[in-house]
Parts: structure tokens; C-alpha cells; sequence
């Protein structure tokens, strides 16, 4: 395969890609036997453009054969029974590491890693502050924390005269907005929903949760105090997550949310609904914008920030080991495991990392001066992340320090489920929002759960 048809190739699913980026790369990449290696994408949603990245290592590598494969949620069970089996893939290109599981991946400070000094973050010892183990980096993560915020299809909300990008600051003002958008929605034969969700565990355990409490008045550090055990999760007044909770019950019964959606599963049923336009407003990170560009290359997609507290704070993911790539200890003696080294590097050196920040739209958490830095052209960034940081939606920061559950990592008990972060818990939420439990029994579960998993033994 010629240069020019690879950069044909990459051309055609990457919005941005430099030729100089591509310069010098089989410099850094030896010459390699025949050998196949199996890797995951990053995410089902990007299997296009990390396809494209590494017909680029094949090309510099002609003995090299990569098998990319997604793991869907769906499927991840499967791909974990077959991790338990002693049969992963060479490479995973997103993990979530923890106490638990962090001995399934290659303890990356044993190896000749090469960008450590770049990362802009601490990468060496990020997995010891949010998970207690010392002298262990399990997975080498170069995105920088990730961001949600309302999305929602623009010709809808113009066809309703509404214009929530500069009208929505506040959260009186968000309220104001999701009435009146109801108003049109009931008007409408095409859509009967407001604000579309369904539950995920990760998104309804951790990441909302933080976000809200940021929204309502409250701050990371609130957070961390809560689950390093500062404030107890019964005391009503104090906790940063009531807030949250009760928000997620006054928009239960406004009627904003779908019927019973802690019932319902997040990319069947609600991804699928907004994708195919029979939603037009949902609280999404950066992934929904390129699944529904993906059917619908026309679709008129905008966005908003969830709003920030009274210091201006917005809440941003922190830069950690989660959605890191990592090795298999299980390969460590295959006769392919040195190849698969290589191309861990690769995929997470500079000119790669540019690539695939300018591909899917993130952040780089490295230093890519020497690189010529990115350039994100895409629609996420574009429209909500860099207007934020030009100040477009006024004075905004963005808060990427730990969370309160990532903080008490290493306060967890091993084997222990997560205080909210369970699909257990599905039932539980959905038994409060719906009037069937008070907000008193709610965090009295939630209590008994956090001792479970952080208090003492």
C-alpha cells in the first residue's frame, strides 16, 4: 500500500490531517516479522478513524497485520470472559483499570516507555493517587478529561423559536428553557420527548452526579469530602449529591425525561432515539455528536454547557489512568509481545497522538509542541468546548481535577461495588424519582453502601 493511497484513505474519515505529522514516523518503528496483532478501537463510534491511523503503522510496517475490533457495551462481558480465559487482544486502546483488575495489564514503569516526560499530567503515578497502589501504571492515557453538555438538534429548537446556546446560564434559566421546549414538544406529532436519557451506570454514578453538584453551587472538593467521609451521605443539608438526586426527580416528573428511563439502556434506546431524530435535546458527551454525524452527515447539531456554579466552575473530567490503552500480562511471553510494545508506543507518540486528537476531537493530555500542537476542527469542540474557552459563554473554567470517587480510590475496599457507579442502583434511583422512596431512605442506602466499600472494616 502507497503513501498516497494511505493518505487518500485517512483523508477521506480525518477532517485534519498534516503530512508533515506523518514525516519520520518509520524512523521510530523497526522493521517487523510477519505477525499479526489483535487491537481494539477506542470506541465503537471511532473504529473509522483508528482504522485509518493504523493502516498508517502497516504501511510502515509490511510484515505487521492489525485485526481492529470494537467493544460495544454490549459486548464487553464476552471480551472479558475471553481477558479471564487468558486470551486478550495484544492491545486495548480504552480501559478502565482498578484495584481489582490492574494486575491483568503490564505495569508499564517496567517497560522502556518513552513519553512520560511529555504527558502533561503525573501519568506515572496517577493510578497510585486514585487507587492506593504504589510503584504501578497499569494503562497510559493521552486524552485530557473529557466534557459533556447538552446537545440537541438546532433546526428543532428553531422551528420552536427557542435559542437555549444564549439563553441557558443559570439553572433557573435552564428550568425556564426544558418548560417552554415542553410547551413545543407537545405540540409536535414527531417527538414526545423533552430531554432524552436512559440509564447508564457511569454516566448516572459518576459523571452526572459530579456535574450537577457543581450546577447547583457546589464544588469538587464538596465531592471529595463526601466519599473520603467528611460528610455523611445521610446528611441531607450538607451532602453535594442531594442536589443532583432531586434534580433528577423534579425533571422525572415535569415530565422531561422518558417514561421510566432508569428502565432503559442508554445507546439502544436513547442514542438511538436522538440519532434518528425522535429526540432532539440530550446531556451527552463527546460521542453522540459523531454517531449521529455518521447516519446523517447534514444533521444541524449545537450544544450548550450544563451551567456553572457562582463561581463560574463548570465541571470537566479529570486526566487519570480510566480510558487509558494498556498491554496484557497474559501476552507478556508471546512471541508477539515485543511487536505489540511498538505499537503501544506508536499509538501514543506525538505524531500519532495528533492524529488521533485531530480525528476524534479530544484534548491531547501531552505536550505536542513538538508537533505543531492540534488544530480540533471537530463539531463538539467547534461549538461548545472552544467558544467556552474564548469566553463566548462568559468568565468559565473548567475544573479537571479528581472527582470524589476517583479521590477515595484508594480508600476502596477491594472487590467492594462503587457508592453509585453500579447498575444495581438502576432500581434504587428509579424507586426515588418516582416517588416511591424520600430522599432520606435514598441516601440512607447510599450510606450503608459507601461503609460497604470505604468505611471502616
Amino acid at each position: 500500500m502507497g503513501k498516497d493511497h494511505v493518505m487518500s484513505k485517512v483523508k477521506k474519515t480525518i477532517a485534519v490531517l498534516s503530512a508533515a505529522t506523518l514525516a519520520g514516523l518509520s524512523a521510530r518503528v523497526s522493521e517487523a516479522q510477519d505477525v499479526v496483532l489483535e487491537i481494539s478501537s477506542t470506541q465503537p463510534e471511532f473504529f473509522a478513524q483508528d482504522r485509518a491511523i493504523w493502516d498508517l503503522y502497516e504501511d510502515e510496517n509490511p510484515g505487521v497485520k492489525i485485526e481492529l475490533f470494537p467493544i460495544n457495551e454490549d459486548t464487553e462481558a464476552a471480551y472479558q470472559a475471553r481477558v479471564a480465559a487468558g486470551d486478550p487482544g495484544d492491545l486495548r486502546a480504552l480501559v478502565f483499570p482498578t484495584k481489582d483488575n490492574y494486575q491483568t495489564y503490564v505495569n508499564l514503569l517496567d517497560l522502556d516507555f518513552p513519553w512520560w516526560d511529555l504527558m502533561t499530567y503525573d501519568a506515572k503515578s496517577i493510578f497510585e493517587k486514585t487507587n492506593g497502589i504504589e510503584g504501578y501504571a497499569p494503562a497510559i492515557n493521552v486524552r485530557a478529561g473529557l466534557h459533556f453538555q447538552f446537545v440537541y438538534h438546532a433546526d428543532v429548537m428553531a422551528d420552536c423559536g427557542l435559542d437555549p446556546k444564549t439563553t441557558v446560564r443559570s439553572m433557573d434559566e435552564l428550568r425556564s428553557f426544558l418548560a417552554d421546549f415542553k410547551g413545543c414538544v407537545d405540540q409536535r406529532d414527531d417527538m414526545d420527548i423533552v430531554l432524552d436519557t436512559a440509564w447508564q451506570p457511569r454516566v448516572y454514578g459518576r459523571w452526572f452526579p459530579e456535574i450537577f453538584a457543581i450546577a447547583a453551587g457546589g464544588s469538587k472538593d464538596d465531592t471529595r469530602a463526601l466519599y473520603a467521609g467528611d460528610i455523611a451521605w445521610t446528611d441531607i443539608e450538607n451532602n453535594p449529591l442531594v442536589p443532583y438526586f432531586e434534580l433528577l426527580k423534579e425533571f422525572t416528573e415535569a415530565g422531561y425525561f422518558p417514561d421510566g428511563w432508569w428502565e432503559q439502556a442508554w445507546e439502544q434506546d436513547m442514542e438511538a432515539r436522538f440519532i434518528a431524530k425522535k429526540s432532539a435535546l440530550t446531556l451527552h458527551g463527546p460521542w453522540i455528536w459523531n454517531k449521529v454525524l455518521a447516519q446523517n452527515p447534514d444533521a444541524d447539531l449545537d450544544g450548550f454547557l450544563v451551567p456553572p456554579n457562582g463561581d463560574g466552575v463548570v465541571w470537566q473530567d479529570a486526566t487519570t489512568a480510566d480510558r487509558g490503552s494498556v498491554l496484557y500480562v497474559a501476552n507478556s511471553d508471546d512471541a508477539s509481545f515485543e511487536e505489540a510494545k511498538k505499537a503501544l508506543y506508536w499509538w501514543t507518540s506525538p505524531e500519532i497522538v495528533k492524529l488521533r486528537a485531530e480525528a476524534i476531537g479530544f484534548l491531547p493530555a501531552m505536550n505536542l509542541s513538538s508537533v505543531g500542537g492540534v488544530q480540533l476542527q471537530t463539531p463538539q469542540f467547534m461549538k461548545v468546548i472552544q467558544p467556552a474557552m474564548d469566553g463566548a459563554f462568559g468568565d468559565i473554567t473548567f475544573d479537571d481535577s479528581l472527582d470524589g470517587q476517583a479521590a477515595a480510590g484508594g480508600m476502596k475496599k477491594s472487590g467492594t461495588p462503587f457508592v453509585i457507579e453500579d447498575n444495581a442502583n438502576a432500581p434504587l434511583i428509579g424507586s426515588y424519582v418516582s416517588g416511591e422512596i424520600t430522599i432520606e431512605a435514598l441516601m440512607e442506602a447510599l450510606q450503608t453502601r459507601w461503609e460497604n466499600a470505604y468505611g471502616a472494616s
